[in-house]
């Protein structure tokens, strides 16, 4: 037993370092969030002439808040210490610290790594903060990350005091800078005091990755994380298709991820579209035995022909004449007459709608313009013999 799990743990891997796999990630560079960067870069100017700053950074999971802002508060502690400041980047994820004492013991174990998790009070911690901002002649450059769960569980009293705090200690050169970041619009959970300290123009709002976008990033990571030559450019469009249903960054490099691990898994070294295929049906499947067995016969038969041809040619899409001839042999072998081209197209579109398939026009490359169709949701392989037991 032991060797088979010494055998798995040292086998040879497509993949040369997961980290750069890994939601916490941030690369050197950021692909299309250089105009937001630039963005946040005008809003905390002021910061460098020791003047506090505060913004919200929203947008759905996945658009690459959390990596904008480690990305900014980096780049703008490094340029400041080459200008003799000192700026001390904190960074709160408030879903695991989501009181006011809880993020106040996380900021100061960052000046304190023994820092006591009991024992002091908010008031007692934050003046406690203020000597530390003192001794090290710094100010401070704060990301709640997830600030809604603060918000929730401890309303704005916290923040309030934290932007106020420049008030209480007149002419400090110690000012803390605050950057919220969040799925939801922060700003209206706010009381109108604290509200006051921000500036809604200084709210930086993501949207969700396009296909292309998705497509990009997907490259990167395949660059930083797989050795050359090992994941095919047809599995990187099939994750950015996927994917772009959702917009979602997060999304697309966990699928990467898990099409790494079921090459691996296989002990080959090319990561092909039947294993991005697999890290979807992995992920988030919809394709499910009921569903199946609410398809007509014709249409299970068109299904179970793009299976084929997909299996068959190892591709992330198979055009719509190929499909066609394959449905017309496999008519053949369940002794059923094929349909005419307008209803076997309806087929496709019925299959389409209930969630099985993808279809797209085909781009560069292709000869005229045809239909593409992709398999997103479960290995061609696996639907294959899912069909053909339902068929028998």
């Amino acid at each position: 037993m032991r060797d088979i799990i010494e055998d798995e743990l040292f086998s040879s891997s497509v993949i040369k370092d997961l980290h750069a796999l890994d939601f916490d990630y941030v690369p050197e560079e950021l692909p299309h969030r250089a105009e937001q960067l630039r963005k946040l870069a005008q809003m905390f100017k002021p910061v460098l002439n020791n003047i506090a700053q505060n913004a919200v950074i929203r947008g759905p999971v996945g658009t690459g808040k959390t990596a904008i802002a480690k990305k900014f508060c980096d780049s703008l502690v490094n340029i400041a210490r080459k200008q003799g400041k000192i700026i001390e980047y904190v960074h709160i994820n408030c879903r695991k610290r989501s009181t006011d004492a809880m993020a106040m013991i996380g900021i100061l174990t960052h000046f304190d790594q023994r820092f006591p998790d009991r024992g002091f009070s908010v008031q007692e911690m934050l003046q406690i903060l203020h000597k530390q901002l003192k001794r090290r002649e710094a100010q401070m450059l704060l990301v709640l990350d997830e600030a809604d769960a603060l918000l929730k569980k401890s309303g704005s009293n916290l923040i309030y005091n934290l932007t106020r705090f420049t008030d209480e200690t007149i002419k400090t050169d110690n000012p803390i800078s605050i950057i919220m970041v969040s799925q939801k619009d922060v700003l209206s959970e706010l009381d109108s005091s604290t509200l006051s300290t921000f500036k809604r123009s200084n709210t930086l709002v993501l949207d969700k990755y396009a296909r292309d976008e998705l497509c990009d990033i997907v490259t990167q990571r395949v660059g930083l994380a797989f050795h050359n030559d090992t994941v095919s450019s047809d599995s990187v469009d099939l994750i950015a298709d996927i994917a772009s249903e959702f917009g979602d960054a997060r999304f697309a490099i966990e699928l990467l991820w898990k099409a790494g691990m079921a090459a691996d898994q296989q002990h080959v070294q090319l990561v092909v579209p039947e294993h991005v295929r697999a890290a979807k049906a992995e992920t988030y499947s919809i394709v499910t035995e009921t569903k199946l067995q609410n398809l007509g016969k014709h249409q299970l038969i068109a299904l179970l022909s793009i299976a084929k041809r997909l299996k068959k040619d190892g591709t992330a899409y198979a055009n719509t004449g190929d499909v066609e001839k394959t449905y017309a042999i496999t008519c053949e072998e369940y002794s059923e007459e094929p349909r005419a081209h307008t209803m076997f197209w309806n087929y496709l579109k019925e299959i389409e709608n209930a969630g099985f398939i993808t279809m797209k026009l085909s781009g560069k490359g292709q000869l005229g313009t045809t239909q593409l169709i992709s398999l997103p949701d479960v290995p061609a392989e696996v639907l294959k013999g899912k069909l053909e037991g339902l068929l028998r």
